[in-house]
């Protein structure tokens, strides 16, 4: 599916499309290693809704007043008395200009040009300005702020959060194959691991199941297809290493692998997809359970001195001494035990085998 028609990104940029609409320019802040086409997003939305697009690149140390004259293929009279304010009344209303490619080395000479643009387009109504989208990449929130009335910075921060990344590898996976009885477990886990990178989450998708239970192993190998300079090692939001996911900030798989994972977060991120989908299945299974063991397990019985009078009262570990403590032998066994020792394990925030977890008699 499109990613851009995720629920996040595609607020975002209903909020961005808003906000130019209202005649206020926008800058997005995004972080530096981002494989989304940020900018493609938004000029699809205004080309549908019939806005005029002219998109340049940013290039080098080139003068902004220069190259955005240049671009939009005008001929100053006289360049000496050409500014910011002259461009703007050059320019017709309807007419975003999306500039991309500036980065932080040049912010300095940019951040003056759009500010000198922004009291230039205040003189005009409105619904008459020309506009301006400018996509920022690998420049800190605090460093790129800008305050006018007709513009405004919106962060690319928070914006894809877990739903987002659970419905985008539920259906990379339905497009691929039918679904297993384990499906979900594994687009919990791959989300997981991935958060808000898709491009990680693309690449896991690809990976053998099994191997998405070592989770060290499997994102040491993506960092190599994907991260080939290593350039993420710091848990920064601008070049990548971090960013939120629903409220919380956290930081990028690769930049704790780099670490070596030293407080176990990747564990504790693969033990919360497990116990998120794990712990009802297994309280499903043992609901089941309990209509077979009826016929071996005949209420009332004493279980180290208490009496049960219904099985309903036994949690599945309590439900699998049970079984044992009366010798009961086959499937029934079997299936109480599995179950009962794949609840203690995560009851102990600790994430299970791929054989465990992916055991026919958890989804049967």
């Amino acid at each position: 599916m499109k990613w851009q028609t995720l629920p996040g990104p595609a607020s975002f940029f209903d909020s961005v499309i808003q906000l130019l609409r209202n005649g206020t320019s926008v800058i997005v802040a995004a972080p530096d290693r981002t494989a989304l086409r940020i900018e493609d997003g938004i000029c699809d939305l205004l080309n549908d809704d019939h806005w005029h697009v002219k998109r340049l690149i940013v290039t080098a140390q080139t003068d902004p007043l220069t190259l955005v004259t240049d671009g939009l293929y005008i001929e100053p009279d006289n360049w000496v008395q050409w500014s910011a304010e002259r461009l703007c009344q050059e320019l017709d209303s309807n007419l975003v200009v999306v500039l991309q490619g500036i980065e932080a080395t040049a912010w300095e000479t940019w951040r003056i040009f759009l500010k000198e643009f922004e009291v230039a387009s205040r003189q005009r109504p409105s619904d008459d300005r020309p506009l301006l989208l400018v996509v920022a990449k690998g420049i800190s929130p605090k460093h790129i702020q800008i305050s006018g009335a007709a513009l405004e910075v919106r962060p690319w921060i928070g914006v894809l959060g877990e739903l987002d990344t659970l419905i985008f590898v539920d259906q990379l996976l339905r497009s691929r194959n039918k679904p297993a009885k384990h499906h979900k477990l594994i687009v919990r886990q791959i989300s997981a691991l991935a958060l808000w990178d898709l491009d990680l989450a693309t690449y896991l998708a690809a990976q053998p199941e099994a191997a998405l239970f070592n989770a060290i192993e499997v994102l040491q190998a993506a960092r190599t297809q994907l991260d080939k300079d290593c350039s993420l090692k710091e848990a920064r939001w601008e070049n990548g290493g971090s960013d939120q996911i629903d409220g919380s900030e956290m930081a990028h798989p690769f930049v704790l692998v780099d670490k070596g994972d030293p407080e176990r977060e990747l564990k504790r991120r693969l033990w919360t997809a497990q116990a998120a989908e794990l712990l009802p299945l297994i309280e499903i299974r043992r609901r089941e359970l309990l209509r077979g063991l009826g016929r071996h397990l005949v209420c009332p019985f004493n279980l180290d001195g208490y009496s049960i009078t219904s099985l309903e009262e036994l949690e599945i570990g309590r439900l699998a001494y049970a079984v044992q403590k009366y010798k009961l032998k086959g499937e029934l066994r079997d299936r109480a035990e599995l179950l009962a020792g794949c609840r203690n394990k995560l009851a102990h925030l600790t994430a299970l085998r791929s054989d465990e977890a992916m055991d026919s008699w958890m989804y049967a």
